[in-house]
């Protein structure tokens, strides 16, 4: 019955990951880079050079009403980008233009100063099509923001492209760590989804988390060896516990240059509540909200 129990558990699982296993590159024709007359600006048009060099990106650069528009042009000219003629002065406003462009990527600036901030980031996030590259430090070298990567799941996978961005951006000798932590909110889903195996319903939570874990784990060996003609190395690493906590350890002991949160559902960008909180906690390295 046990075994009966857990390969139920395994098909349920099995059925969530199998699209993860056939990861795309994105084809990153167009980038959008947002200035808003901040310190940050230089770091932003950097890295979207950068990206313009490596995929032969064609980069717009879009200005608020508070950046100097000359100072913008100069600078963007001098990097080969083309800047936009119309400034923006809302949160709706960088939307709209964002999505006339059909950008595959924003990369944004979000300064430490609160009253700085001038634009709605949940707001942007959830509004713009393409995934938001969050910037609030300067960057020195933007090929080290992608020279080791760390993306955090939550729940089960769910769509190939929530896997695309990061195997696309980690650069050639890199690292991309998949960090998927186990919560006892996915216990309670696993317990309503087999109430008709009872031997595993009636384990203790922290045995079920490990049977959980143990079980997902044969999915992100897959996932892997899919990425075994990358130029870079993918690995894995599954925790039981709290997802901000974790996160926030590994980060910190893990010299990454990007974090990588939330999923993409339907073209859009979907935050979960810790998802949620990790994308606006998460300060001093980039944060690539998907």
């Amino acid at each position: 019955m046990r075994e009966r129990s857990l390969d139920e558990f395994e098909s349920i699982f099995e059925q969530a990951s199998i699209p993860v296993l056939n990861i795309a590159n994105v084809d990153l024709a167009r980038v959008s880079a947002v200035v808003k007359g901040d310190p940050l600006d230089e770091s932003i048009l950097d890295l979207a050079s950068h990206l313009k060099t490596r995929f032969g990106s064609e980069v717009r650069v879009y200005r608020s009403t508070g950046a100097d528009a000359d100072t913008v042009f100069a600078a963007a000219r001098k990097r080969s980008l083309s800047p936009a003629e119309e400034p923006f002065n809302s949160t709706a406003e960088l939307v709209g233009q964002v999505s006339i462009e059909r950008s595959q990527l924003v990369l944004f600036p979000e300064p430490a100063d609160e009253a700085a901030r001038t634009i709605d980031i949940d707001h942007l996030v959830q509004g713009a099509a393409p995934p938001v590259l969050l910037v609030r430090s300067p960057v020195d070298k933007p090929a080290d923001v992608f020279g080791k990567i760390l993306h955090s799941l939550t729940g089960n996978f769910q769509q190939t492209q929530n896997f695309a961005h990061s195997f696309t951006l980690a650069e050639s000798g890199g690292v991309l760590l998949l960090l998927h932590t186990v919560t006892s909110d996915e216990l309670a889903d696993v317990r309503d989804a087999l109430q008709v195996s009872p031997d595993i319903a009636d384990e203790e939570g922290d045995e079920l988390l490990e049977s959980m874990a143990h079980h997902g784990e044969r999915f992100l060996k897959a996932v892997v060896a899919a990425s075994r003609r990358r130029s870079f190395d993918v690995g894995y690493r599954i925790l039981i516990g709290d997802v901000v906590s974790i996160v926030q350890q590994e980060l910190e002991i893990g010299d990454y240059g990007m974090f990588v949160v939330g999923s993409h559902r339907e073209g859009h960008s979907y935050l979960g509540a810790s998802d949620y909180q990790l994308m606006h906690v998460v300060r001093g390295i980039p944060v690539l909200a998907l």
